[in-house]
């Protein structure tokens, strides 16, 4: 049914039909003659019949105004038609007022000319009843072919309801970097707060940049060698090393950089390699023809792995769960010796990163958007289980995302956007904020 509890809706009727078998039940029974009694347990079932309605009638009023504004706000975007409606439920709404929610939701679509189906729609509709500090967020996800659109509604109501121990609103920040008119393919930043430095992997170098008065100054250079060209998309990684400064890997490339020990003078040398690029607990080898990883991992799990674009690791109290957004859109969750489809993740693009912070659950996925869009954007997930629900708002760039990779302190996510209009690429620092 699509409504995250299929049972809630039976439960109430259940109840009613059994109290009304126990009472014909005690009236058969022998004894059971006192007309006082007969009248007694009717006017019993006819108050309990009467509060129902009531109740019944309550919900409808209460969720009938805004399921008539989200309505309003889903037929805007997909025009009169069919859709499949799908709602999950993350507030303190009771699962009993799910079904009033979704039939006033249905009520109010049809009559805007969108008819709700079960299968073989025109678009697929999910939408999240969620909440924050300042109330209820109702969030429909419309989805036709690749193209995703989303439609928020505040609910007020539920400041009261919320317990104390709700989670905070998450929000993106993002940072620039750096920007250049050459590709940039990762960016890192090094050394300590006081004394930082910065290394921007492109194409065909690496540089060095020093903090001065504000700004980054050009330090170092140095140029990649290679034997075999590179192909036309192309991805790199700079990865943090345990005996040396850093290591930054392109297809069929390994530079190694070492730092003086007094000083900030860095020596590059880099050399052909097959070589795993390190990606969060595990090393996955890499098509030096292509722009995706092969699907085999050091040390790997068990299971073979298709091959895939990215991927995000997630701590939780039985291990770790791995993340793969494979090279055909879809995004695999690996635990327990298995993997399977995450679900909520049909409107992620192919790039994902998992991300530590002080909100929610402690760690959220970072996911571009899907199709190929004028401007990208990103947005925070959290996974439970098998499931993903989006706990942001997406944060819109002025541009195509190019790269998105995890933070040495997997903090933060570096993003990188590619500008068309100015030939111009950017690097933006993103982190997960907090809005108490």
């Amino acid at each position: 049914m699509g409504i995250g509890d299929g049972n809630a809706i039976h439960k109430p009727r259940l109840k009613l039909v059994t109290d009304h078998w126990s009472l014909a039940t005690n009236m058969r029974a022998p004894g059971y003659n006192s007309p006082h009694r007969m009248i007694s347990y009717h006017r019993l079932l006819v108050a309990v019949l009467a509060l129902s309605l009531l109740s019944s009638a309550h919900a409808a009023d209460t969720w009938q105004s805004p399921s008539a504004d989200l309505a309003k706000q889903i037929a805007a975007l997909t025009g009169p038609g069919t859709i499949t409606l799908a709602i999950v439920n993350r507030s303190s709404i009771t699962n009993d007022d799910l079904p009033v929610i979704r039939h006033s939701l249905e009520h109010e679509l049809r009559s805007a000319g969108v008819i709700v189906r079960e299968k073989g729609a025109d678009t697929d509709v999910r939408v999240t009843l969620s909440q924050n500090q300042q109330g209820w967020l109702w969030v429909a996800e419309v989805r036709e072919g690749s193209e995703t659109n989303v439609a928020m509604l505040p609910v007020s109501g539920a400041v009261t309801a919320t317990p104390a121990s709700s989670a905070p609103q998450i929000a993106l920040r993002a940072s620039l970097l750096y920007a250049q008119s050459a590709p940039i393919l990762d960016v890192v930043i090094l050394g300590a707060p006081n004394d930082q430095h910065m290394a921007v992997l492109d194409p065909e170098r690496i540089r060095i940049y020093a903090q001065a008065a504000g700004s980054w100054q050009l330090a170092q250079s140095f140029d990649i060698n290679h034997a075999q060209p590179f192909p036309r998309d192309l991805r790199g990684r700079i990865s943090p090393a345990q005996d040396h400064l850093f290591d930054a890997y392109l297809p069929g490339v390994v530079c190694a950089a070492t730092k003086a020990a007094d000083s900030w003078t860095i020596t590059m040398s880099c050399s052909d390699s097959d070589d795993p690029w390190p990606l969060l607990s595990q090393k996955a080898f890499y098509n030096p023809a292509r722009n995706f990883f092969t699907g085999v991992l050091v040390p790997g799990f068990g299971p073979k792995l298709p091959p895939f674009y990215s991927a995000a690791e997630i701590a939780r109290t039985g291990g770790t769960t791995f993340l793969v957004a494979d090279v055909n859109g879809a995004v695999h969750i690996l635990e327990g010796g298995s993997h399977k489809l995450l679900i909520g993740a049909r409107d992620w693009g192919s790039d994902i990163a998992a991300v530590r912070s002080q909100c929610g659950s402690g760690t959220q996925v970072i996911a571009s958007a899907a199709g190929w869009p004028v401007a990208d954007s990103v947005r925070a997930y959290e996974v439970s289980g098998r499931e993903a629900t989006p706990v942001s708002a997406p944060l819109n760039f002025d541009g195509i995302i190019t790269a998105l990779w995890a933070a040495a302190d997997k903090t933060s996510t570096t993003v990188v956007v590619q500008k068309p209009q100015e030939t111009a690429y950017e690097a933006y620092n993103v982190s997960v904020v907090c809005n108490r």
